[in-house]
């Protein structure tokens, strides 16, 4: 990483909580809050993330390390759709995961918003989207000035959808600037932001050491 010129305030989640839910429970409904929110706030293209996987979750049946391991909903690899993705994706070192070309994107959802009522919990199938980006004025879409930063949204959807947001603002204090801008890309957010998990990042020879809590004034 280069050098960091000036402080900025970052949101990012601690490890006791770790994945924000989204607002919306039906996924039809939280991907087009999605994609306003990378519309109207990001530099991001919602047709073209950062990465895109599909992960199945495998379980061994005993406890030999040798013993082949077992889907955990095979009934599913029934499914011609999901054959489709996975036949187009290039397997990755872990089990039971895929990266999917972007190309694929919609098609993923589809089947996602398919099978999410019958998904018992949000391990056994996963889709993951992830999303780099620079934050945009959503009143004159802008980007904002001295981002030296990217700022990222994960999203997991399974039978419940979350999100894990980095999110760096380039202001150097919790000046009335930045709560104004704050609060303009709020209602455009797939989930709730909440300002206790906002910190001041101080420098020190363009590196962080600290991270402060800041308030409202």
């Amino acid at each position: 990483m280069s050098a960091i010129k000036n402080p900025y305030i970052v949101y990012v989640l601690p490890t006791s909580k770790v994945w924000h839910p989204l607002k919306s429970k039906k996924l039809n409904k939280a991907w087009q809050e999605i994609k306003e929110s990378l519309h109207n706030i990001t530099t991001a293209s919602r047709q073209k993330p950062g990465s895109l996987q599909i992960q199945i979750m495998f379980y061994r049946n005993s406890s030999d390390l040798g013993a082949p391991s077992t889907m955990a909903m095979p009934e599913l690899m029934e499914d011609p759709q999901l054959k489709h993705l996975i036949a187009n994706g290039i397997p990755q070192q872990r089990q039971g995961v895929w990266e999917i070309g972007p190309e694929h994107l919609n098609n993923a959802i589809q089947y996602f918003e398919k099978i999410q009522p019958i998904l018992k919990n949000n391990y056994d199938i996963q889709l993951y989207v992830h999303y780099n980006f620079k934050l945009v004025d959503p009143l004159t879409h802008q980007v904002l000035e001295s981002q030296e930063l990217t700022s990222d949204f994960t999203f997991y959807f399974a039978r419940t959808h979350t999100c894990l947001p980095t999110i760096f603002f380039p202001f150097q204090d919790a000046t009335d600037h930045f709560w104004k801008y704050f609060d303009s890309i709020k209602q455009y957010l797939p989930f709730i932001i909440e300002e206790k998990y906002l910190k001041l990042a101080r420098l020190k020879n363009g590196r962080p050491t600290s991270f402060k809590k800041i308030y409202r004034q």
